[in-house]
């Protein structure tokens, strides 16, 4: 492009001197650059997953049986299409990671303390979002496994009256059917596309509440610099599980297709869905499962309220029982993978008696001996 082609466009269309001015030379102020660089890990890696999904969409067919096909053909006929159905998989671990640690991280240094109430809600309801999408996401796959789990889930929901029976009703069209997958698929977009909104409202949120900087720098290179670092190590982890272990922490038997006159023995979702599921099999009927997983999410909502801490910052004891909070939900999470049984029944109950004792006595508890100090 020419000086005199760009100089014209620039007259009308000023996006170099805004992006200049806007972004690059943005005052920003002095913080831990790699750990700060998780929130555009999860942008981008939504914008990569919603790019790679709209791909796979061409060719995907919302119908019992037909999806399992489908998926098989993106595989094995479509040119570089195991190369996308890859990237979309393992993208999906990739956000589920860096949406944990996000909230894990926040949790041990009290990041959801006043004023920060409003940006700790909206990671929590990205995170429920990015669950329900992964969930759709499995879902749709119409595996051996997948497929039962979504009948169990249809038919859990059908049992249910009431608000909640209702909106079972409207997600999947009552008991599994012909149109249920495209329902699952319908929503699993839409959601995605939402996702992009709370990520925006949160970045307001924390711009709202962020205390004046003693000391600022620019975007860039400060934060570029060290973000290209954390986007590389990133992309490494990545690529080694794009070509080595694409299907990594999926149930197996998900790979061969739906028999619905056949249970597989074991229906263990992916990974980044255990905490879920753990929750929602400590309970024999569809209402008591429902109740545990909202109380689940309740505490983590309620925990700006629940702490103790008057503006202090977290001690050591409060950082040991974070600490010991997430080698809790680990747990819980290797209870669940291992099927049922009776031992992981009795493990996931103390995992789940632990999580609610946390937040609801030893937390606050934690937090006022430390505000006293």
């Amino acid at each position: 492009m020419s000086d005199q082609t760009k100089s014209w466009l620039e007259t009308r269309l000023p996006l170099a001197s805004s992006m200049q001015s806007c972004i690059w030379n943005m005052k920003m102020a002095v913080e831990k650059p790699y750990l700060a660089a998780l929130g555009s890990l999860i942008t981008a890696t939504l914008i990569f997953l919603t790019l790679s999904g709209f791909v796979l969409s061409l060719f995907y067919v919302a119908a019992p049986g037909a999806a399992f096909d489908s998926i098989q053909f993106i595989s094995r006929n479509v040119d570089n299409g195991w190369l996308v159905r890859s990237f979309h998989a393992t993208g999906a671990t990739m956000l589920f990671a860096a949406t944990y640690l996000v909230v894990f991280r926040t949790l041990l240094t009290g990041g959801y303390r006043a004023p920060n109430e409003l940006t700790w809600i909206l990671k929590l309801v990205f995170l429920g979002l990015v669950l329900i999408i992964g969930y759709f996401g499995y879902a749709m796959a119409d595996g051996a496994v997948s497929y039962w789990s979504l009948h169990e889930t249809t038919v859990a929901g059908a049992r249910l009256t009431s608000f909640p029976g209702a909106i079972s009703n409207w997600v999947f069209g009552g008991p599994a059917g012909p149109g249920t997958l495209g329902r699952v698929a319908v929503l699993h977009s839409a959601l995605a596309l939402l996702g992009f909104g709370v990520l925006a409202l949160h970045l307001a949120a924390k711009r709202a509440v962020a205390p004046v900087p003693t000391k600022t720098v620019t975007l860039h290179p400060y934060y570029t610099s060290h973000h290209f670092v954390a986007f590389a190590v990133f992309a490494l982890i990545f690529a080694v599980l794009v070509f080595f272990a694409p299907h990594w922490g999926e149930n197996q038997l998900n790979l061969a297709a739906a028999n619905p006159l056949v249970v597989p023995a074991v229906l263990t979702p992916p990974w980044y869905l255990l905490p879920v599921s753990a929750f929602a099999a400590a309970s024999s009927s569809p209402l008591g499962s429902i109740f545990l997983v909202l109380a689940g999410f309740a505490v983590l909502f309620a925990a700006p309220w629940l702490d103790q801490s008057k503006g202090t910052k977290p001690g050591l004891f409060y950082k040991i029982l974070v600490a010991v909070l997430a080698l809790d939900v680990f747990g819980l999470c290797m209870a669940q993978a291992d099927g049922p049984s009776m031992l992981s029944s009795i493990l996931s109950t103390i995992f789940i008696g632990w999580y609610f004792l946390h937040f609801l006595v030893l937390s606050p508890l934690a937090t006022a001996m430390e505000s006293k100090k």
